[in-house]
């Protein structure tokens, strides 16, 4: 080992050499930092020997010729995968991965739908979530539960990180009383956090903006976003933003789609559920019908 890589090692632990896995490990276990643990060996052998990282050395306490392995005062060096071998036949093993989940969670998710019958959530997580890193997330319902859903976080991946799931059981045509649950979890090469929020769909609709938004003689005109056609049509309240040639703004809220145009200098529109008090959708872009000055 060279001299730079020695120093390297010092300083920045043995859990920084670890790779990130290619997928989710099958068997894991999230610790406390300067706890306790012990992995247990789940093979039908006589004899095994145990393979781990050689950083964890360190938190390996007793033998390392028993079935369970005892491991104390847990770190980001004791990370990594530990396998059990059967001494008499090296094919036979038994892996389980050790992570470092520290205090509380920092994930900070959050899911909106377009519309009630949309059968995705978008989901964001905002937070500075470990990159790189894995991610797994898996929605369900107390009728059905899915599947996890697996994913890379590059490391140079933008945030917040974007990411849909399909919703359980999802009917279009049925009332949508039942909570949403929503879980997930993300490791890196020594760390894991998890996050687990339920919600109504009622409280999660955002609509897209208006669309269309333009200028006739009279007035000013928009019609309703692309997903309200069809079976996804709910009725919509409008909120403009008006700036007038005097400077004046006025923000206000309609039911209709249009608005008179006289001394209007800027324009933009946004909406949200007419009966309930969902979030806005975003507004739509500044439309200039008279230049500053005029």
């Amino acid at each position: 080992m060279s001299f730079l890589l020695s120093l390297a090692v010092l300083v920045l632990g043995f859990h920084n050499l670890l790779s990130l896995p290619d997928s989710w490990p099958q068997r894991y276990h999230p610790a406390g930092l300067r706890g306790e643990h012990i992995v247990k060996c789940e093979l039908e052998a006589k004899k095994i020997f145990w393979n781990f990282p050689r950083a964890s050395n360190i938190c390996v306490r007793g033998s390392t010729q028993r079935k369970s392995l005892h491991l104390h005062l847990l770190s980001h060096r004791c990370t990594g995968l530990y396998t059990c071998i059967n001494a008499d036949n090296n094919s036979q093993n038994y892996s389980e991965y050790l992570l470092i989940k520290e205090g509380h969670n920092s994930l900070s998710l959050s899911c909106t739908m377009d519309s009630y019958t949309c059968p995705v959530l978008h989901c964001s997580l905002t937070e500075d979530v470990f990159r790189p890193g894995l991610v797994r997330v898996k929605s369900y319902s107390s009728r059905i539960d899915q599947e996890w859903k697996e994913m890379k976080i590059p490391q140079d991946g933008n945030l917040p990180f974007m990411f849909n799931i399909p919703l359980p059981d999802f009917c279009p045509f049925e009332e949508p009383v039942a909570l949403i649950h929503v879980s997930v979890e993300v490791m890196s090469r020594s760390e894991y956090l998890s996050e687990n929020k339920s919600f109504y769909i009622r409280d999660i609709v955002v609509p897209r903006a208006p669309e269309n938004v333009t200028v006739t003689t009279e007035q000013i005109i928009w019609s309703n976003p692309s997903w309200t056609r069809h079976l996804s049509f709910f009725p919509l309240l409008f909120q403009i933003r008006v700036e007038y040639r005097n400077s004046t703004i006025v923000i206000k809220t309609t039911e209709e789609q249009n608005y008179n145009v006289r001394d209007v200098r800027t324009f933009s529109v946004r909406c949200r559920d007419l009966y309930y008090p969902s979030a806005w959708s975003s507004w739509t872009p500044t439309l200039k019908i008279c230049p500053v000055g005029c």
